[in-house]
């Protein structure tokens, strides 16, 4: 697959205009990947997260992780990449996309975790389009899928988890 040609169409509410317009999901990824200082194997554990829904999430969850430890960090890539996800999630039945429009979060459901990210700062897409469902009041807890959030996407490059963590790590 030629991930630089990737792209998704965000949905952007009516008051706001039509769309963004197809936009190339695999340069903001790259970009975002850079700034946090990934190494190669992520990069290619991103390229096979792009694939599915879950993987996207993974993907996500990582970068928004990473990205709280960068100065100035840029997020642009994390509206196309929630679109895609939810895109895949139509087609692979990977996960659930629920969007709690009171707190402004979209959640991703999968069979095994649960990835949380708030989409205030995305105003103007229009989630409920995104969404397969919108409530007012979704409770969930979400702490340890970001403490867990290089091992959930490393998942992707077939990675065993003691390969890279020192024997020590508590799991």
């Amino acid at each position: 697959m030629n991930f630089s040609h990737l792209s998704v169409t965000v949905p952007i509410k009516v008051e706001m205009g039509d769309t963004l317009g197809e936009v190339l999901v695999w340069p903001l990824v790259e970009q975002a990947l850079q700034a946090v200082s990934a190494q190669e194997i992520t990069f290619d554990a991103a390229r096979k997260a792009l694939l599915s829904s879950h993987g996207c999430a993974a993907l996500a969850n990582y970068l928004e992780v990473e990205g709280e430890s960068v100065h100035k960090m840029d997020y642009s890539y994390k509206a196309p990449l929630l679109v895609l996800a939810a895109q895949h999630a139509e087609d692979d039945d990977g996960a659930d996309v629920i969007l709690d429009d009171a707190d402004r979060m979209l959640f991703l459901e999968t069979d095994d975790y649960l990835f949380a990210f708030s989409v205030i700062k995305n105003w103007q897409v229009d989630w409920a389009l995104v969404a397969d469902e919108v409530t007012t009041e979704y409770e969930a807890d979400t702490d340890m899928e970001k403490v867990w959030a290089l091992d959930h996407l490393l998942e992707y490059a077939e990675v065993v988890i003691d390969s890279y963590r020192r024997p020590d790590d508590d799991l």
